[in-house]
């Protein structure tokens, strides 16, 4: 998702208290602040420190309240623990996210007390965000004691470095990406969405940077600055330019490996408010890259990307058996009807095959029906030899390779994903045939759907278990070889939206937001619902037994299959589109 998506997003005063796209399937759930936004226009809020003489129940509502600042206000909050508590706490641990933190707060025993809330979710110490399920709760329980003739507290559970409510965490963080660059395309950088909070940022960024790959993305990015060492913990910023000195123990003389250093912070650290480029130095010297003057603004000057190129193939437009190329502007304005009048860009394509794709160059279409994949070309038809059953819709990438997921084995139990080469024609036995991935993880699932990311690194794949139910959204590396070739899919994915229900669909909007099909809860209906790498998840209006959902590009244009016909996002509501079964769009 590019900045101006995120202030978009998070702009206004009422996101702080319950905007319409949160952490949690909840619409009165609200993300972290802008991104994007001028730092200076904040409020710093110090809270009050502890009162003289303060009741046990007072001096541990009042760290509660405290421990949602940054700042000065975590010195506040130190003022309500003992010293040797206030000297070991650690603000920046584990974060536990609940409904609120005004619950009822009760004593079990003599100096001890227990205050319990549901718990959203948690962010580890790496920014992570990771939901909770439904139902689960969070209690903090805290001991007190009596030093210098005041109640303060004495004792906390292991590993939790601040307990918010939902409100306090949407004014406290910001969700921001790490960068890593892509195996398949080393210029291309793929973004990593964690959390952090606001104050600092440029310095926790660079921190979190220096960690290992997230195990989701293992085998399909690289970073140049796992294990390195800041020579000071900390990155100033003057003047927009932040500093980063590392220690020169571990720093590569590598041209590559130190362009790669430098593109990663420069594409990670600008995204906070107050750094418009960075400086890179080891214990003060200039860190040399050819052709590059520091500071750096864009790591467009190191040669990399942060995102692909657009795919520029008009979608097509399905009516009956026949598929026309049709401009995008003419969606939703009179005459799309005169669409017939031109020749089809492709054969005839049957009532039962029901899931198309199109391939990024508009050469190729993709067909799966009762367990066949079939491909179409321009006067040409033919179909993938047998290998799997309870196919999925197909999806292409930009490097020509044609993925599906489907059922393996004799009795097909087995979850598994193939890969198609299209520059292979005619799939035959002896080439274009579908060649079986590694992803173990899936063994015992159901694919569903799957779809690539445009920069090709990255997989949604939704599934279910042998039994059809417990359904999810996984997010995980695409592994490639040398030449490109897909070999698997990393080895843990991530789990997004864990509570959503019944998922149908999924396709990528950008390179950190989804689109699915999908019901908030076991009761509510299916409707599209946009689904961020951090976490985030906004329910959209309904459009009744949705089937597919894809993009003309961006959520704005948003395409939805129904029984009833094709259906244009246009604002809050749907635009029936007035002729046609199915709207293909390349690369999807």
């Amino acid at each position: 998702m590019s900045r101006r998506r995120w202030a978009a997003l998070m702009a206004g005063g009422s996101l702080a208290l319950g905007g319409c796209v949160g952490l949690h399937p909840d619409p009165a759930i609200s993300p972290g602040l802008t991104v994007g936004a001028d730092s200076q226009d904040r409020v710093v809020y110090v809270p009050p420190g502890p009162q003289e003489n303060s009741t046990a129940e007072a001096i541990i509502r009042g760290f509660v309240r405290a421990n949602a600042s940054s700042g000065e206000g975590i010195t506040v909050a130190r003022s309500y623990l003992t010293r040797t508590l206030a000297a070991s706490w650690n603000p920046d641990a584990r974060i536990d996210v609940v409904s609120t933190t005004d619950g009822e707060l009760r004593q079990v025993k003599p100096g001890v007390f227990e205050l319990t809330s549901t718990l959203l979710g948690q962010v580890g110490d790496d920014g992570r965000y990771v939901p909770a399920t439904v139902g689960k709760t969070s209690t903090l329980r805290l001991e007190v004691t009596s030093e210098g003739g005041q109640w303060r507290i004495s004792s906390l559970p292991e590993g939790v470095g601040r307990w918010l409510s939902r409100g306090a965490f949407n004014q406290l963080m910001s969700a921001v990406p790490l960068h890593y660059a892509s195996l398949a395309d080393p210029d291309v950088l793929i973004p990593d969405v964690r959390w952090f909070v606001s104050d600092q940022l440029a310095s926790r960024l660079t921190r979190a940077q220096l960690g290992p790959i997230p195990s989701y993305l293992v085998g399909a990015v690289r970073t140049d600055l796992a294990n390195l060492h800041l020579v000071v913990d900390a990155v100033p910023v003057r003047a927009g330019v932040a500093s980063v000195d590392f220690a020169a123990a571990r720093v590569s003389p590598d041209p590559r490996a130190r362009r790669g250093m430098w593109g990663q912070l420069v594409a990670t650290l600008t995204a906070a408010p107050n750094v418009s480029a960075v400086d890179v130095t080891v214990e003060g010297a200039a860190l040399d890259v050819d052709g590059v003057s520091p500071p750096v603004a864009r790591s467009s000057e190191l040669g990399f990307r942060e995102s692909v190129d657009p795919i520029v193939t008009q979608p097509l437009l399905r009516v009956g058996q026949g598929v026309y190329s049709v401009d995008p502007a003419r969606f939703g304005q009179p005459g799309l009807d005169l669409v017939v009048e031109q020749s089809p860009v492709f054969p005839p394509i049957t009532e039962q095959f029901t899931d198309l794709a199109l391939a990024a160059t508009g050469k190729e279409l993709a067909a799966v029906a009762q367990g066949e994949l079939a491909r179409f070309r321009a006067s040409e038809v033919a179909s993938v030899p047998n290998f799997g059953t309870h196919l999925t819709g197909p999806a292409y990438d930009q490097r020509g390779w044609l993925f599906v997921g489907g059922r393996a084995g004799e009795k097909a139990e087995t979850g598994a994903i193939w890969a198609v080469d299209t520059g292979v024609w005619p799939p035959t036995a002896a080439g274009g045939q579908a060649r079986r991935i590694s992803v173990p993880w899936l063994a015992d699932r159901r694919p569903v759907a799957v779809a690539i990311s445009a920069d090709g690194a990255r997989a949604a794949v939704v599934s279910t278990d042998a039994e059809d139910a417990h359904v999810r959204l996984d997010v995980v590396g695409v592994v490639r070889d040398e030449a490109g070739a897909p070999t698997g899919l990393s080895a843990m994915p991530i789990r997004l939206a864990p509570s959503l229900q019944r998922i149908r669909d999924v396709v990528w909007i950008d390179s950190t937001e989804l689109a699915v099909l999908a019901a908030t809860t076991a009761k509510d209906p299916v409707v599209p619902q946009l689904v961020t790498l951090g976490q985030q998840v906004q329910a959209l209006p309904e459009v009744a037994d949705a089937r597919h959902i894809s993009t003309l590009g961006g959520e704005r244009r948003l395409v939805v299959t129904a029984p009833d016909g094709v259906f244009l996002r246009a604002g809050g509501t749907w635009q029936r589109v007035g002729v046609g079964e199915d709207i293909v769009v390349a690369g999807r």
